[in-house]
């Protein structure tokens, strides 16, 4: 996508990227993953990646080539991340009052920060506090949720050390208070973020969104009738506001044009407590790079100057990953198995190239021959580089921080998951209706999703021996995000996620034509008989 020169709105835009002054986010894309590859010694992927004419269609084999050659050895890893990082902080423009500067720049030269508001919820603690996971209208808590953990596990619709991780928190009350842990949520507001459960187990939320009065009525609300607390940025002093409609209009703060002011804030709260630094935001096309980039200065920012930060991702499904040997031996095993659903999508195996690919990959080994990988490309093209080149930022910053600077770093992938922006796009909601078809998919509701990755992340935060905690090692940084996956089915299917939406937005209209199909074949019968009957 390319737009064309024009007055630039404050805060982040892509750079110029051609002598016309266009501003390209495909050649931004592609300037990135060029940076990477010649960080890690690929001149020739460099060039490959420079000279690539459909990068809006062709991004996804660059992004397993990055994966594969990060897999050669964790110096590998480590460059290409950074490599990464380093250009999208330094070749980002940041505009302010008009006036052009790099991002990383900005960051650094810019002064200003927030008033601090602050609300104590006025309920109870619980007692006690249990891990509460909604599921299919039922409340999933103690043995009925270890039950359930274990039954997607046996399925493999998740991975058996996320149901291990979610049944610790299931059985231990101490764990899920969080009335000793504070939480940073960028994206407060938004549908993925843990807010709901935190605040339900007497967290204390450093919450920031955008300023928007509806926004902040309900955050502070839910606040207000929780047993946690919440801090947030204001834009006057809290004793100056006179009633709650006040404090909702002064509340929050921009990430994309806002960022040094949001950073040097955070920077000044509760600067003794041990804080974990979430990232929950999404936004359509470009504008979700640009919301990931402000994330990560301020994640960078307080990572590289606070002591005790800790990090915390969701990361998708769809996307290139790490996984264990045994789920891909299970994907290999569903691609081969002989039962009714595959026989029945024979045919569209047997005469399509791109439709119902094999899921299960061959093992990648390091350099040094002495570790051995496997993947899955959980890649769904549709979705489009700039959805990608967003994720992919936050891996390369998950990777950095617990390599370079100790932090505890819980990222883990996330479900797929019926929220109102993937529904509102009709090709994503036909598909997700008929992913259930293909064995181990199952889509998950927002509230089980904010659940159980809440969980997880107890579990990072309380368990020493979690893959989260630096001191346990990896034979490569991207380890870090094999573990813990609740990633509905996608990397145990026997086809590619990525090769199944067609097919199963087929599937959906089947299933909505059903009642229809079974009618006319009653009153084919029905006229069959009448015709012989008179």
């Amino acid at each position: 996508m390319t737009s064309k020169p024009q007055g630039l709105a404050e805060g982040l835009n892509f750079p110029v990227t051609n002598d016309k002054g266009e501003r390209s986010t495909s050649e931004f894309g592609k300037g990135v993953f060029a940076a990477c590859f010649k960080a890690a010694g690929e001149d020739q992927l460099a060039s490959q990646v420079l000279a690539e004419k459909n990068w809006r269609y062709k991004y996804n084999k660059y992004m397993i080539d990055h994966v594969k050659t990060s897999l050669k050895s964790p110096e590998a890893a480590l460059a290409q991340a950074k490599a990464g990082l380093d250009y999208l902080h330094n070749n980002f423009e940041f505009i302010r009052d008009g006036k052009p500067m790099k991002f990383s720049e900005g960051m650094k030269t810019i002064k200003g920060s927030f008033h601090t508001g602050f609300l104590k919820g006025t309920k109870p603690k619980p007692s006690p506090l249990e891990l509460v996971v909604p599921y299919k209208g039922k409340e999933l808590k103690g043995d009925a949720l270890v039950a359930q953990l274990k039954k997607w596990a046996n399925n493999g619709t998740i991975e058996p050390s996320a149901a291990e991780a979610i049944s610790m928190v299931a059985k231990n009350n101490t764990w899920v208070d969080l009335s000793d842990k504070y939480f940073v949520l960028l994206g407060a507001g938004s549908a993925m973020v843990p807010f709901l459960v935190l605040m339900a187990l007497g967290a204390n939320i450093i919450a920031v969104d955008l300023d928007r009065a509806p926004i902040w009525k309900r955050l502070l609300t839910v606040a207000e009738n929780s047993c946690g607390t919440i801090t947030f940025p204001l834009k006057k002093p809290q004793k100056d506001i006179q009633s709650k409609d006040e404090l909702y209009d002064q509340a929050g703060g921009n990430l994309i044009t806002q960022a040094p002011e949001i950073n040097n804030w955070l920077q000044s709260v509760y600067p003794e407590k041990p804080i974990t630094v979430g990232c929950y935001v999404y936004l359509d096309g470009e504008a979700h790079v640009k919301v990931a980039l402000a994330c990560d200065a301020i994640m960078k920012g307080l990572s590289e100057s606070r002591k005790n930060v800790g990090l915390a991702y969701l990361c998708t499904p769809t996307d290139c990953h790490v996984i264990p040997k045994e789920a891909n031996q299970s994907a290999l095993a569903n691609f081969n198995s002989w039962g009714l659903k595959n026989l029945l999508v024979q045919p569209i195996r047997l005469f399509s190239g791109r439709h119902l690919q094999k899921n299960a990959l061959a093992p990648i080994k390091s350099s040094d021959g002495k570790a051995e990988f496997t993947i899955v490309d959980g890649l769904v093209v549709n979705q489009g580089p700039n959805y990608a080149l967003a994720k992919r930022m936050q891996h390369w910053r998950a990777i950095v921080a617990r390599t370079n600077y100790g932090c505890v770093v819980s990222s883990h992938i996330a479900p797929s998951t019926s929220t109102a922006s993937v529904v509102s796009n009709r090709q994503f909601a036909w598909a997700y209706d008929g992913m259930p078809y293909f064995t181990p998919f199952e889509i998950f509701s927002q509230e089980t999703s904010n659940a159980v990755m809440s969980a997880i992340l107890i579990h990072d935060l309380r368990n020493s021996q979690a893959i989260a905690n630096p001191q346990v090692p990896l034979k490569n940084p991207l380890e870090l995000f094999r573990e813990n996956s609740f990633h509905g089915g996608v990397w145990r299917s026997a086809y590619k996620v990525g090769s199944i939406g067609e097919v199963s937005a087929f599937i959906h209209f089947v299933k909505v034509l059903k009642p229809y199909l079974l009618l006319s074949v009653l009153v084919a019968l029905v006229a069959i008989v009448w015709r012989y009957t008179h």
